[in-house]
């Protein structure tokens, strides 16, 4: 498969040292580099990347911001997440962005951030759900979920958003449009009165745990 691999950090050495294991790994990718989220919004409507690379820490803002316009504007790249410092509140709002195939240490060799790539550019979310279950365990969460009090569409894409999959991976799925699902994530959050897909994704979590018959059953 052809990579097209945008990265996104505000290091010049660390952009070059991530490209040049990535021109190894993938010795057919075309790669481009960008030091600011404008920067990088620029280069992917001129470019198209298939997927992206962002540091999460840049110089006055987040890269999530970039994770964030990918997903406002419906393209179809999946991110995959650099940190130096994986905290419970930067792993969920990744998981929020809907967008976020992986969450890496930079800490860790290329073959981790390769076989992400890998995963990403297939369609597959190497996010650890665990990790996000367990950043979510203190989230103070009133109320619950009731398959019940929601549609069989509602109901699916809500599985799927507690098993971890992204927005793109949901309309795959479902055969649907990215946008449709949104339309049903707007829904269900109101019915919810929720505002994220982390409170979602706890509160089927919660259900789950109390109901696991029903739950696998759906």
């Amino acid at each position: 498969m052809q990579h097209n691999i945008l990265i996104l950090d505000d290091h010049p050495l660390v952009r070059s040292g991530i490209r040049g294991s990535l021109e190894t790994a993938f010795p057919n990718c075309e790669v481009w580099e960008a030091s600011t989220v404008d920067e990088a919004i620029v280069i992917t409507e001129e470019k198209s990347p298939s997927v992206a690379v962002v540091d999460l820490r840049l110089q006055d803002e987040s890269g999530l911001r970039f994770a964030e316009y990918v997903a406002n504007e419906e393209k179809d790249i999946p991110c995959v997440v650099l940190t130096s410092f994986a905290s419970p509140q930067s792993i969920l709002a990744a998981f929020d962005t809907g967008v976020v195939n992986a969450f890496l240490e930079k800490s860790l060799d290329i073959e981790p951030l390769a076989a992400a790539i890998e995963a990403a550019s297939n369609g597959f979310s190497s996010l650890t759900l665990s990790a996000a279950r367990e950043a979510a365990r203190d989230i103070e969460n009133a109320g619950g979920y009731n398959p019940a009090e929601f549609t069989e569409r509602e109901n699916a894409i809500a599985q799927l958003v507690a098993d971890g999959l992204s927005d793109t991976a949901i309309a795959e799925d479902l055969n649907v449009a990215c946008s449709t699902i949104r339309n049903h994530l707007t829904s269900i959050y109101r019915k919810l009165n929720v505002e994220s897909r982390t409170q979602l994704a706890s509160r089927v979590w919660r259900q789950r745990a109390s109901s696991p018959a029903l739950a696998s059953s759906l």
